[in-house]
């Protein structure tokens, strides 16, 4: 025995408009989706391209030995200087700029004014600090290091690449170099309401690894490939590369809140999964509140206005819908034979429709 199920109008316009509503956010969002499948690994430095001194002298430099890092001021925090000296300490022959917010502002009003307008707009000063770092890195090519992150060892070896990033966790890279970056900045200067995601995607790490993906996706040539530095070279190794200390400065209450949730994957699923079925369940009980207390005022307005329209559109291009409002006797044609033109009136009673008929053909 086959079961129909018949869908209310209600529940099928709410179906459509979230068929519609999801394919609108993939287009959208498909360079983030892409970042769940996590291929940074074909990219990685070779444990030979770090730690083998014959490989590494015999490689050419492509990246300058500069060091670029960036504070508001000139006057960091205290706990952040041993990383800055290290940093300079063991890369003697590296030129050290800080780059302040005053600094930044008249490097991009003098260089690229283009993206002044831009820049101005940022709501978070990190997004600045980030921005900023494309450029340069862009302009005068080098190292970008965050405050925190204090070097552990000279960084000759990571200078024989075209570019590298770190990678991140779970998935994607983070923001220390990448000189075709500032072509995308405008493009994802958005507000996401919540500060920790619109930092994030405006400039951080998520903006920086969609860019990424986007240069794969299209075709990289051989010599133009980003270099990915793994964890373990990166912090997590004996002979990693940085140290991570206290950071993230810019953190507000709203990343406490994502942090926490993501720590807390199962509940944050199952707690996300309530919210958006208590949601569907108040756009549905919505739409069938409107529908009931405002369609039919609706249909009566549109068929008002229907017929106000038809009262000014000539004879010519009405359609068939003027005779069915009980105005065909107007619209039988006339003929120039005077007995001919006589309207005959149909009555239900047959009788009167007899006489009718009599009184035409005595006439």
């Amino acid at each position: 025995m086959k079961m129909k199920i018949k869908l209310n109008s209600e529940f099928k316009f709410l179906l459509y408009a979230h068929l519609v509503l999801a394919i609108f956010l993939i287009y959208e969002l498909f360079d983030l989706i892409t970042l769940l499948y996590d291929d940074s690994y074909r990219y990685a430095f070779l444990p030979n391209e770090l730690n083998n001194e014959n490989y590494i002298q015999q490689q050419p430099q492509l990246i300058p030995k500069i060091i670029h890092q960036t504070y508001k001021t000139t006057d960091i925090p205290e706990h952040w200087k041993d990383g800055q000296k290290n940093c300079q300490i063991l890369n003697p022959d590296y030129k050290y700029i800080l780059w302040t917010d005053e600094m930044a502002r008249d490097f991009i009003a003098e260089q690229y004014p283009w993206f002044l307008k831009t820049f101005d707009s940022y709501p978070f000063p990190i997004e600045r600090a980030d921005a900023i770092r494309y450029f340069i890195l862009y302009h005068f090519g080098g190292i970008y290091i965050d405050l925190d992150d204090s070097c552990q060892r000279n960084l000759d070896p990571l200078l024989t690449v075209p570019a590298f990033v770190r990678k991140t966790l779970p998935t994607g890279i983070s923001n220390d170099l990448l000189g075709s970056a500032i072509n995308q900045l405008e493009k994802y200067q958005r507000n996401w309401l919540v500060p920790y995601i619109t930092i994030m995607f405006s400039t951080g790490p998520l903006f920086l690894s969609v860019v990424w993906k986007q240069y794969i996706r299209w075709g990289n040539p051989p010599s133009g490939i980003v270099r990915i530095l793994m964890p373990d070279d990166y912090k997590n190794a004996s002979n990693a590369f940085f140290k991570i200390t206290k950071g993230s400065s810019w953190h507000e209450d709203d990343a406490a809140v994502l942090l926490l949730m993501a720590k807390h994957i199962v509940l944050s699923v199952i707690f996300c999964t309530l919210l958006g079925i208590a949601i569907i369940a108040s756009e549905y009980f919505f739409i069938v509140w409107f529908h009931k207390h405002f369609s039919p005022k609706i249909v009566k307005l549109s068929r008002s206005l229907k017929n106000y329209l038809l009262e000014f559109t000539p004879l010519r291009t009405r359609t068939d819908y003027t005779l069915l409002n009980g105005d065909y006797r107007n619209r039988i044609p006339r003929k120039a034979r005077k007995d001919s033109n006589l309207p005959v009136a149909i009555s239900v009673d047959l009788e009167k429709n007899v006489t009718a008929l009599d009184s035409i053909d005595e006439s």
